[in-house]
């Protein structure tokens, strides 16, 4: 029998940033491309990604998803988080494990855009 009292549902990582800033402008930067920006209208878990959904300029609706990161740094007074998807996010700071990941070579030849990567998030506080 599935008891409801034993389930817990996590908390995603960036999930307060995300609600905080629901309806506003907001913009998804790796590196120094922009991925999409939009209004933001709509987030969820699918598996192990964010299914985010935008109003674009043009007032288009998108989708897309982004994996769920290691790690979020969050800044809500500048509007800003960081999506940490660095090997180094995945196990912290410590220092024989980052040596030892520094030298691990993925076998796949297309790894996703996000590999080893930080994206940023800027919204628009208004």
């Amino acid at each position: 029998m599935i008891s409801v009292a034993s389930t817990y549902l996590e908390e995603l990582p960036g999930e307060t940033f995300l609600t905080r800033h629901l309806q506003s402008s907001i913009k998804f930067t790796l590196g120094e491309k922009i991925i999409k920006e939009g209004r933001l209208v709509l987030f969820k878990r699918a598996h192990y990604y964010l299914n985010i959904t935008l109003f674009t300029s043009k007032n288009n609706k998108e989708s897309f998803e982004i994996p769920i990161p290691f790690r979020v740094e969050e800044y809500f007074h500048e509007g800003l988080a960081f999506f940490d998807y660095r090997l180094q996010g995945l196990l912290g700071l410590k220092s024989e494990f980052n040596e030892k990941l520094s030298k691990v070579r993925i076998k796949n030849t297309n790894p996703s855009q996000y590999y080893n990567k930080i994206l940023e998030i800027k919204a628009q506080i208004t």
